[in-house]
Formats: structure tokens, C-alpha cells, sequence
């Protein structure tokens, strides 16, 4: 009888354990940030050719030494695909809408390669002229 009250008990103490940390767990998972307005993320596609265009424009011109730039990729992680709907609501678009590149900086969404170009051009102080030429060639070299 003893043996019996003692592995109820085990039984018990094990469940009540595994529920335990199955909730823990399950409270700790990452939910998506609500972006902010002060700053600069670029949403992206690992498979987008548009997206290629703007990482190559920024490689080229060396924008992370001249702005603080966060890059998110949306196709494989949900939770930054969730964030910027979120940034979408912000600038009052419908999030079925969206697509990539997305920018949300200051406030406000650029979608596109020629806007999110034209933005961290202007934010990195290179001339209007520059930023075309280098979108210019990274299509070319796309193509």
C-alpha cells in the first residue's frame, strides 16, 4: 500500500513539474517588437530580388558605417513578418498590401527599391545621382 500512495505521489509531483515548465516555456517565447519610431529597419525577403538590389546598394556604399541600419528578414521569421505589419499600421496601410523591401524609419514606411534607395541616400548624405547610378548598376548586375 505504501509503495502504491508513493508512486501516486511520484506520478503527481512529475505532472505537476512538466505542466510547470511547459507553461514557462511557453511564456518565454519572443513576440514581435512594436518598431520604434527613432528607428531605421529594412524588412526583407531572403529570395527577393528587390531586396538583393538594396543590400547591394548598401554594401556598396558602406551605409552601416554611415547610419545605424537594423535589417529584418520576414519570409523565414514570423515574428519580424508580424513586426512590419505592425510598422504598416503605423503609416495606416492595409498589411495585406505590403510587400518587400519595406523601410520603416522616423515614423514612416518606404516600400520599393527606388524609395528605400532614395531614403538611405538621403540619410547617408550621398547625392541623388549616386544613389541612381548604384541602383542602376545593381539591376544591371542583377539581370
Amino acid at each position: 500500500m505504501k509503495k502504491v500512495i508513493i508512486g501516486v505521489i511520484l506520478a503527481v509531483t512529475i505532472l505537476v513539474l512538466v505542466i510547470f515548465f511547459g507553461i514557462a516555456r511557453t511564456g518565454n517565447q519572443t513576440k514581435p517588437q512594436s518598431p520604434q519610431a527613432d528607428e531605421i529597419i529594412l524588412y526583407y525577403g531572403n529570395t527577393c530580388p528587390h531586396c538583393k538590389e538594396v543590400e547591394d546598394f548598401i554594401a556598396k556604399n558602406n551605409i552601416k558605417d554611415k547610419i545605424k541600419l537594423v535589417e529584418k528578414e520576414v519570409y523565414q521569421d514570423q515574428n519580424n513578418a508580424q513586426e512590419m505589419g505592425e510598422a504598416a499600421k503605423k503609416c495606416g496601410l492595409q498589411t495585406d498590401s505590403v510587400g518587400v523591401p519595406f523601410l520603416f524609419a522616423e515614423g514612416k514606411c518606404y516600400i520599393g527599391t527606388p524609395d528605400v534607395i532614395s531614403y538611405l541616400s538621403q540619410k547617408a548624405g550621398i547625392g541623388s545621382q549616386t544613389a541612381t547610378e548604384s541602383a542602376t548598376v545593381s539591376a544591371e548586375v542583377a539581370q
